[in-house]
């Protein structure tokens, strides 16, 4: 009797172990590692941390859990790829990003370009915005908005470039891209909005090595075996909500994910991010620390 009674609670504690796992998601902190081949020669192997879509979050007192992950993969570069402070909690959020940089300035440099809800925030409050600019500024971390800027790691140059725009990429947009991949050396594009890497092609012609994108947050919800659920302009069932996604000479929309016999342009890359997004929590979708290896060519 007493076993039977056991046997009935078999289902109910699955079915919670499976509740606690799925949301788990909005806590576990993990990194997700990639590696992507130069076209160029490097002098030795480089490392990119990518952070995006923290929306003002905390890991740990003064960001520690989130300082001591990062600092574990050794980075020679942390780039932020936008909505790093969310527009609902606009003053909490730029202090929650300033105790993250502090700390980041100190294991390597740091570069951030804006998402939409930077973008928000300039318009609804100028002066918070500023004053989040300002901060970065003074810490050491370098803006990329719809500019570029370059920078010598262990003897390889790098180059990086952060575009803004997302629905209406114009002239100066191509021109941005354009003299970025004209440059010797490793060239990295940064771009919130994977949509407009894709729409504008900005991969045609060759010479980018990378565009490191969020927006997406994974599609918030991930069904196993299936992926996201849904991702801002793309809907339901995205295609492109996270990973590495590399870049053929047929490009469009639908070469992105599948190689072909063409000749390989470089490689997009959609980190999943770090929060959620309108109050919708992230579930089977750990909050994720993007990890670029970067390798010689050939290698």
């Amino acid at each position: 009797m007493k076993k039977t009674k056991w046997k009935k609670w078999i289902p109910v504690s699955i079915f919670f172990a499976i509740i606690i796992w799925a949301f788990s998601g909005m806590w576990i902190l993990l990194p997700r590692r990639y590696e992507v081949s130069a076209h160029v020669q490097t002098a030795d192997e480089l490392t990119i941390v990518a952070l995006a879509d923290l929306h003002g979050r905390s890991f740990g007192f003064n960001q520690k859990r989130l300082v001591r992950k990062v600092k574990a993969e050794n980075p020679d570069i942390i780039v932020y790829l936008g909505d790093m402070i969310d527009r609902e909690n606009a003053e909490r959020s730029v202090e929650a990003v300033k105790k993250l940089s502090a700390e980041l300035v100190k294991i390597a440099p740091v570069f951030f370009v804006d998402g939409n809800h930077e973008g928000s925030v300039q318009d609804e409050n100028s002066e918070i915005y500023e004053a989040y600019r300002r901060a970065l500024k003074e810490q050491g971390a370098v803006c990329l908005n719809d500019t570029a800027g370059s920078l010598e790691i262990n003897g390889t140059t790098v180059n990086l470039a952060g575009v803004t725009t997302h629905y209406y990429w114009g002239e100066k947009d191509d021109a941005l891209v354009d003299e970025l991949r004209e440059k010797e050396g490793v060239n990295v594009l940064l771009c919130h909005y994977p949509e407009s890497v894709i729409w504008y092609k900005a991969f045609e012609g060759g010479g980018l090595d990378l565009a490191l994108c969020g927006h997406t947050h994974g599609g918030l919800v991930r069904v196993p075996f299936k992926g996201g659920v849904y991702a801002p302009e793309q809907g339901y069932w995205p295609t492109f909500d996270m990973g590495a996604f590399p870049v053929y000479e047929d490009i469009s929309w639908y070469h992105y994910s599948s190689e072909s016999d063409t000749e390989y342009l470089g490689t997009m890359i959609i980190s999943s991010g770090l929060a959620g997004e309108h109050h919708v929590p992230r579930i089977n979708n750990p909050c994720e620390i993007t990890v670029i290896k970067v390798t010689s060519k050939g290698k």
